[in-house]
């Protein structure tokens, strides 16, 4: 059932998992922060931002995906920190909308929730700027409505991760500081944190269980 369909139950149990890696990481995500300023506090806004999502998420017992998505985007709303924080609130907004009025989720509208997630934020900035987290969120979500064609969840969430490394590591080829400094960008990493979480979130549950290389992210 898992393959086809995705519970509210196991995405709280993904969100709880990509505050958790994020949260791990934060001090690294703050030590790659030098767009647009180098204040070195990315992570820490980005890690306050997602925890207030969880705080709120866990105020509410109900498992119909789209109460869990709209719990975690009101905290997310209420605590957003900085322009990364922000940003992430803005992305998981337009996630929950994705998902209204849905119990559960098949891999198409997963990945078209990502997707109406990278709209929305994009609509939030005045100039977006290429090789930031919105670049990494837009290449991740485009992959997982490939794999959403022909995929499973897991499969959807695997391409999330793995588009989203990639876009990340292609930030210095977008941003000019960050190849002048030998670093990625701060807010891409971040949520590539919180993707990764997602992931072990499936493999820790159990649910990986098709053919394809898939893993648990580890330090």
């Amino acid at each position: 059932m898992f393959e086809t369909t995705l519970s509210g139950q196991v995405l709280r149990r993904m969100f709880k998992a990509g505050a958790s890696r994020l949260e791990q990481y934060a001090s690294r995500v703050n030590e790659l922060n030098v767009f647009p300023v180098p204040d070195g506090d990315t992570g820490t806004n980005m890690n306050l931002t997602f925890r207030s999502g969880i705080e709120e998420l866990e105020k509410h017992t109900d498992n119909d995906i789209d109460k869990v998505a709209a719990g975690l985007s009101r905290g997310l709303l209420f605590g957003a920190r900085g322009n990364s924080g922000v940003i992430l609130s803005q992305l998981f907004r337009g996630f929950a909308k994705g998902v209204t009025g849905l119990s559960t989720a098949s891999p198409v509208q997963l990945a078209e929730a990502f997707s109406q997630g990278v709209d929305m934020a994009y609509k939030a900035i005045m100039k977006p700027v290429e090789g930031t987290i919105l670049s990494v969120a837009r290449e991740a979500a485009k992959a997982a409505r490939k794999a959403a064609r022909s995929g499973t969840v897991t499969v959807v969430i695997e391409s999330l991760v793995q588009e989203a490394q990639r876009a990340l590591d292609n930030t210095p080829n977008q941003l000019p500081i960050l190849k002048e400094v030998g670093v990625v960008d701060s807010g891409g990493q971040g949520l590539v944190y919180i993707y990764q979480g997602f992931l072990n979130a499936l493999s820790e549950g159990g649910f990986m269980k098709h053919k394809l290389n898939c893993k648990a992210w580890t330090p």
